[in-house]
């Protein structure tokens, strides 16, 4: 039997909305933020309207919510999903660079 790894995967997608008439992008935000898979969720200025960090088991677990969730919600007009592969620096502390190494190419 395989051991479940307790890592998970991180992954933080971009969000391109079309606000509502009345609330504008709040009420898409609400509704994306009240997922357990999102663990912060913000509006921004720029190419694209709400960042939204996710977590999941695998990286097909995260590609499967945002496929199945985030992009099937209406006035949502498109995603771009960017996983995290590394951290070299987190809430102000770096990261031990003592034995880094490359990434293997798979």
């Amino acid at each position: 039997m395989k051991k479940q790894s307790a890592e998970k995967v991180t992954a933080v997608i971009e969000l391109k909305i079309t606000p509502a008439k009345d609330t504008g992008f709040a009420k898409i935000a609400r509704r994306v933020a009240r997922y357990p898979q999102v663990d912060a969720c913000f509006l921004m200025s720029g190419a694209y309207d709400l960042l939204v960090f996710v977590s999941g088991k695998s990286l097909q677990d995260v590609a499967q919510f945002v496929a199945a969730e985030l992009s099937t919600i209406e006035g949502v007009l498109s995603t771009s999903t960017h996983f995290m592969l590394k951290t070299y620096k987190a809430k102000g502390v770096l990261e031990d660079f003592a034995g880094d190494s490359r990434l293997a190419i798979v």
